[in-house]
């Protein structure tokens, strides 16, 4: 899925079709969604979601939506917001709630608070009555029921859902490939391999330009930590449980416990690799201040960027993302390999039903279609004849998507509703599907394999609301302080051997004990789940 530059990012577009069941669950393999009869009475919903109407037509006057009002009979009232981040809350105090939140992010404390005090209602049982094609998935993948489930027990939201790591959901390295081979070097495969090439970037002039302008592993300013760092967890040893796991300083062990990474001997190693390539130029000098999203493309364009994280490599630029070839694991010190890849549930709380929807049931049918095959296509791709023709058997967008004047991403955004944002309620399609709809070819990564993904990848893990009030106070902190070491260890104003013990008695008077106590109790309450 696509993303804007800041925060997540702007992703490659294409993608791929999960074959679920219909949304009717009938044996001819067609969908009918909440409805296909045009003359049934219309209902009405009201949806509260992020506003987009800065990159195309909005929701009530989307192709997408006044077609679906057709397939389904029912209407929907939409209501757009820029920075709904900062007003959910707010919008809570409302006399009067909307039916239902749409692709507006609630923490797994969010949805749980609020559930226990009646502003968001229990779905499981609607699910089971209102939503086969939902209701098959979560029979067949534990792992996403899992995942949706609060520490009480409900379902308090339907997903976004995403079974594909070959797409977004896995961070991977791009490296180089012309300058790799400039130098007569092969695709590093380990991390000391992976050294040897960012240092001979920055010192033997792989663009050939004759300036020493070249620079090795460099992003926006900021971006080390949660990139570049997380994937060598995964070559250090401490990367099983996937992307949200390592994002909350967690993973899972050789004996299936909880363990914190930032505490651990792995990462002090980490943190001295990441010392030596800063020391030698091989991690860009800038990588902590003063290189914003614009002057990075900008440099790129200039052939001087020699690594780079992301899920895919539009976001460098359409003008040199040619160049790179993406790395999914690095062997570690010890063979160590774990790819930085996420969950299936991606986004948790996709359609929130509140406490003033006067049919829950009917917006569970609405949805529900979306987690159908054809709805998953209808989403994304729009309709035959419309806003994609057949070619050879596949899907292609049509001319006025694929020749837009922003790009074939927000050219299908002018039609379609599940390219551009994430965690919309709705099954993603395949890599090979939606790269096919822009006439471009589906990456192919030998180095992903079920042997190279995390054993385990966590979800956001149920958390009781005291435990959420707890961690969320000792993470803030502990954040903080972790940011501020990691510039110092990296830069060297402060030697890692010298002053790792005081940086762990920090971390324990900030709460980091008790903060481990909870992520245990919480991983054992999602097994047991």
């Amino acid at each position: 899925m696509l993303r804007s530059k800041k925060g997540i990012s702007v992703m490659s577009l294409l993608l791929v079709s999960a074959l679920l069941v219909t949304a009717c669950g009938g044996e001819s393999g067609k969908s009918k969604g909440a409805g296909t009869d045009e003359s049934a009475n219309t209902n009405e919903i009201s949806l509260l979601r992020p506003s987009w109407t800065n990159l195309r037509p909005a929701s009530k006057d989307l192709w997408m939506w006044q077609e679906y009002e057709k397939m389904s009979g029912v209407k929907v009232n939409w209501e757009e917001l820029s920075d709904i981040g900062e007003k959910k809350n707010v919008i809570l105090t409302r006399k009067t709630l909307p039916d239902a939140f749409y692709q507006v992010d609630w923490s797994n404390g969010d949805l749980l608070k609020y559930g226990q005090q009646g502003m968001f209602i229990p779905l499981e049982e609607l699910i089971k009555e209102n939503a086969p094609n939902l209701q098959k998935y979560l029979d067949e993948n534990e792992d996403v029921r899992k995942g949706l489930t609060s520490a009480d027990g409900h379902i308090y939201a339907s997903p976004y859902i995403d079974p594909y790591p070959e797409g977004n959901r896995t961070i991977r390295l791009f490296i180089n490939k012309k300058w790799l081979d400039n130098l007569g070097m092969e695709v590093p495969r380990t991390t000391d391999e992976l050294e040897k090439a960012l240092t001979a970037f920055v010192t033997k002039d792989p663009n050939g330009n004759g300036v020493n302008d070249e620079q090795g592993w460099y992003m926006p300013s900021g971006s080390l930590g949660w990139t570049f760092e997380q994937m060598m967890m995964g070559s250090f040893g401490i990367g099983n449980g996937g992307r949200k796991a390592v994002g909350d300083f967690i993973h899972v062990d050789d004996n299936d416990e909880i363990q914190l990474t930032i505490t651990s001997d792995q990462y002090k190693e980490i943190l001295k690799y990441e010392n030596r390539l800063y020391k030698n130029g091989a991690i860009n000098k800038q990588a902590f201040s003063g290189v914003d999203y614009d002057k990075w493309t900008a440099d790129a364009a200039k052939d001087t960027v020699g690594a780079w994280n992301w899920a895919a490599p539009d976001y460098i630029g359409e003008s040199v993302k040619g160049d790179f070839v993406a790395i999914n694991v690095l062997a570690g010190p010890n063979g160590d390999t774990a790819s930085l890849t996420s969950s299936q549930v991606a986004g948790g709380s996709s359609l929130v039903i509140t406490k003033d929807a006067k049919d829950p049931a009917a917006i569970l049918k609405w949805v529900d279609y979306f987690y159908s095959e054809e709805g998953s296509v209808f989403g994304y791709l729009g309709k035959e004849g419309v806003t994609y023709n057949m070619e050879g058997g596949k899907k292609v967008y049509i001319d006025d998507i694929l020749k837009y004047k922003d790009g074939i991403g927000l050219g299908a955004f002018q039609y379609v509703d599940n390219v551009y944002g994430g965690y919309f309620p709705y099954i993603e399609l395949s890599p090979e599907v939606r790269s096919t709809a822009g006439r471009q070819e589906a990456p192919v990564y030998s180095d992903l394999t079920e042997e190279t993904l995390p054993s385990v990848m966590l979800p956001d893990l149920p958390a009781t609301i005291k435990e959420a009030n707890e961690s969320s106070s000792i993470i803030a902190d502990v954040g903080n302080y972790v940011g501020q070491m990691r510039v110092e260890f990296v830069q060297g104003s402060k030697d890692i051997d010298k002053e790792w013990d005081n940086y762990i008695a920090q971390l324990k008077k900030m709460g980091s004990d008790k903060y481990l106590e909870i992520k245990q109790a919480q991983y054992k309450r999602y097994k047991e789940s």
